[in-house]
């Protein structure tokens, strides 16, 4: 799928998300006794990418683009991108499987939906 240059950066790194969705899965099905570490030696690399990407977003769309808070898809990304921070602070192993799906289904969201929304509206090039 064609992206805007606005938005290629953004669409590049959800192939990333797409990859740790994999990887969440693959801690969720290691042995019990090996989850802990693997998701602490994970979970900084998560971090240091999610958040980051997130704030761009919501700076982007917000502020920059100036759309509505109260737009139905922004508030569908916000609410992900809390339910995806809660999920990084919790530290719930035994819930790592449902956190991989939703990452993965935010990815499916913002690309199908909210991106194609965005150039459209926005005339984004």
């Amino acid at each position: 799928m064609k992206r805007s240059l606005t938005l290629t950066p953004l669409s590049r790194e959800h192939h990333q998300a797409l990859v740790f969705s994999k990887r969440l899965k693959e801690i969720f099905n290691a042995p019990s006794d090996k989850q802990l570490q693997q998701w602490l030696t994970f979970k900084p690399l998560l971090v240091a990418a999610l958040l980051p990407h997130f704030e761009e977003e919501e700076r982007y769309f917000l502020h920059e683009l100036g759309v509505p808070s109260q737009h139905h898809l922004i508030q569908h990304m916000l609410q992900d991108h809390q339910s995806i921070r809660d999920y990084i602070d919790a530290q719930e192993l035994d819930k790592l499987s449902v956190f991989a799906d939703l990452l993965k289904a935010h990815v499916r969201f913002e690309e199908r939906e909210l991106f194609p929304w965005l150039e459209e509206t926005y005339a984004l090039n």
